[in-house]
């Protein structure tokens, strides 16, 4: 399983394992601004990744797996693909299904800034942000940048042969933290003697990765990461973007947000799927459970069905909110196993 999830406070996106490197290839977007990232994938725990590469140039950064996940090597094309090349897209954000498209290369060169990028029509939506554009026998085409300016349809990908490149590059510091000046295209890699805050060889302003500190939050999302930390679950490891979490409790998953503008902060426990042929029996457990429960709240968003919980952020405090939010985790995680073995509901 080369497809990772990636996700920071501010952002998330794809990741591409390269096992051969013991590297988790992203956007470099995607983890501005965060020293360690969190990333999740098939058979790998959630976990934080630091972030060891920065490469505003070529929008890619790298991350290091706390340990390699024994996948064989990732082939990445040695040559640039030619129009009618059939391409397969792969991506997974946090908190979505894996997205699946295919497609063929529509243009071979597309010149953007002074790269050059290659066109698919191999599309997953709107937003790509690192997700991998492959080739015949799962080999590596390139890396999903962005929508074709000329809003076509079209997606350009970073060819895999520039990545190379950059992988040769970052392999030459012996396995150091590395920044490329986006003004001379060099690469800084961290030692003690090297300024800080500026590029050795041209005097621009870098950021090397050990100059980053996580995110610290305040406010509103500070309470909630400290309900969640005395809830006994790591916060950092729930963040999925701004004024989002995940926390799994048992079999249940729990959405937290924020929603500044209305003050809401929402608990939404995802617990299982109304089966294709649902029984009236299970609407109306959910509607006698809707008047028996303490401040929950059942509903359906297509097939999910979900146990909610609403809180005012004037009205949010440690004390006050986090036995609402340990009631839910309680409930969610005892519902979701009536719903499936009870009413037929299907595990998410």
């Amino acid at each position: 399983m080369y497809v990772f999830q990636v996700a920071t406070p501010f952002s998330t996106g794809t990741g591409i394992y390269l096992p051969q490197h013991d590297l988790i290839v992203t956007n470099e977007h995607v983890v501005r601004d965060s020293a360690s990232v969190v990333i999740g994938g098939e058979g790998t725990e959630e976990q934080l990744a630091p972030v060891i590469y920065l490469d505003p140039y070529y929008d890619l950064a790298f991350l290091r797996l706390r340990e390699p996940a024994g996948q064989p090597p990732l082939r990445l094309a040695t040559r640039m693909p030619v129009v009618g090349e059939a391409v397969t897209s792969l991506g997974q954000h946090f908190g979505e299904h894996r997205r699946e498209a295919s497609g063929t290369v529509t243009r071979e060169s597309y010149l953007r800034h002074g790269i050059s990028y290659f066109v698919h029509d191999a599309r997953q939506g709107s937003s790509q942000s690192g997700s991998g554009a492959y080739g015949g026998e799962g080999r590596l085409l390139g890396i999903n940048m962005m929508d074709a300016p000329e809003n076509d349809g079209g997606t350009l990908a970073l060819p895999a042969t520039v990545l190379k490149e950059v992988l040769d590059d970052f392999h030459r510091g012996g396995g150091r933290p590395a920044t490329r000046c986006f003004e001379c295209r060099q690469l800084t890699f961290e030692v003690d003697a090297n300024p800080r805050g500026r590029c050795p060889n041209c005097g621009a302003e870098l950021i090397l990765p050990g100059q980053l500190e996580d995110a610290q939050p305040s406010g509103v999302t500070a309470t909630i990461e400290e309900i969640i930390r005395t809830g006994g679950h790591d916060p950092r490891l729930a963040r999925r973007g701004p004024n989002l979490w995940n926390i799994r409790q048992g079999s249940a998953t729990i959405q937290i947000a924020y929603h500044e503008e209305s003050g809401l902060v929402t608990g939404d426990a995802y617990l299982c799927q109304i089966p294709e042929v649902p029984s009236p029996e299970l609407f109306a457990y959910l509607l006698r459970e809707n008047a028996r429960t303490q401040q929950l709240s059942f509903s359906t968003y297509g097939r999910d069905i979900i146990l909610s919980l609403l809180i005012y952020d004037r009205y949010l405090t440690v004390d006050t909110a986090l036995p609402r939010f340990e009631y839910l985790f309680e409930q969610a995680d005892a519902y979701d196993n009536i719903l499936v073995e009870t009413y037929g509901a299907g595990w998410s």
